[in-house]
């Protein structure tokens, strides 16, 4: 384990490794797919990663903030608290709406906006990983944002319809086109019944 490294989390696109004041997410090798292909890629999805979650806090949105990018590794502020899925309640939720509101606002769309994937710190809401993330204005990503954080919220918390309430307040409260996103989540929501 390197020096000062206090833990070390695997997912499956990445290593995560934690230190006092810092995070270093470290894309991993992919062995099915031809190593030239697989560099190129991994060094690609680090730059847009890095590069997105910028414009994400320079739009507004709290996120950590980036300290270094070298080919595979993005190091970053490490924010200090719990993640959203173990303290959410209804000031908490509409604050998500707010914040998921201004990441759309700025032509981002998150694409992995689970309660695992906010931190709670100092009273604001943290958004991390945007591993998925991509540059998308179309209701549809936007859609498919909201209605990925509904089934997180529906799939783990018995206050579902209040926490989702609280959620489209604070989204309506910051977002224009609040309706016609509604609209297209629950048109995305439709299509999940007959897959």
């Amino acid at each position: 384990m390197d020096q000062g490294v206090a833990e070390v989390v695997t997912g499956a696109e990445a290593t995560i490794y934690f230190r006092a004041h810092s995070v270093t997410k470290k894309r991993v090798p992919k062995g099915y797919r031809a190593a030239e292909l697989d560099t190129k890629l991994r060094k690609e999805r680090t730059r847009l990663e890095a590069k997105i979650q910028s414009e994400a806090r320079k739009a507004g949105v709290p996120t950590p903030i980036i300290q270094a990018v070298d080919s595979f590794k993005i190091t970053m502020e490490r924010i200090e608290g719990p993640p959203v899925r173990f303290v959410i309640n209804e000031a908490i939720a509409e604050q998500v709406g707010e914040v998921l509101c201004t990441l759309h606002s700025a032509g981002i769309a998150h694409g992995d906006p689970t309660t695992r994937n906010m931190i709670v710190s100092s009273r604001r809401v943290y958004l991390i990983d945007f591993g998925l993330a991509s540059y998308d204005r179309s209701l549809e990503a936007r859609g498919v944002d909201v209605h990925v954080f509904f089934q997180c919220l529906e799939a783990s918390h018995d206050n579902f319809h209040a926490l989702k309430n609280a959620f489209l307040a604070g989204y309506a409260k910051k977002c224009r086109d609040a309706e016609q996103i509604l609209c297209k989540v629950q048109e995305i929501k439709g299509r999940g019944r007959y897959l």
